[in-house]
């Protein structure tokens, strides 16, 4: 009666927590738990399931982006959100986003005369770097002026 759905469905928060889990220690953790013995096989397939349940539903998020971006627009009149996809008709997938609130804009007035420029690298599947400018408010406080998501920090980005 088990079955690599049974087997992926009760494993699917344990590999959400811990990816790199391997089949061997899944099939222990089967075999602690429930006293079933599972190949490692199954094992695998079960995480192989759990895994593209998660990263599908990782990469859908990102078909999404034209509603996030329509959304900023409409609800902050005077904001900047541009996005770029990249391939051809039938397969097109995000290169880039960037965004930049009209409230932070108009903020930056006020500013120190300092900006930074940061990144960090986004650690998941489709990859890429989050990148941000920064500046200092008259309180003396971190004020976020626009952020971009791109494929790597280079000069065209």
């Amino acid at each position: 009666m088990l079955n690599v759905k049974w087997l992926s469905n009760r494993l699917e928060n344990t590999l959400k927590d811990n990816p790199r889990l391997k089949a061997i220690d899944i099939r222990n953790k089967v075999t602690r738990k429930w006293d079933i013995y599972v190949t490692k096989s199954m094992a695998h397939r079960a995480k192989t399931l759990v895994v593209e349940q998660v990263d599908g539903s990782f990469i859908e998020q990102f078909k999404r982006i034209y509603d996030y971006t329509h959304e900023i627009l409409q609800s902050n009149s005077g904001s900047i959100a541009k996005v770029k996809v990249e391939g051809n008709e039938r397969e097109r997938y995000f290169a880039r986003f960037y965004m930049c609130l009209k409230t932070c804009k108009d903020s930056m007035i006020s500013c120190h005369p300092f900006i930074g420029l940061d990144g960090y690298f986004l650690k998941h599947k489709c990859g890429g770097e989050l990148l941000t400018i920064v500046g200092r408010d008259a309180n003396d406080q971190m004020l976020p002026i626009a952020c971009d998501i791109v494929e790597v920090e280079n000069k065209d980005t």
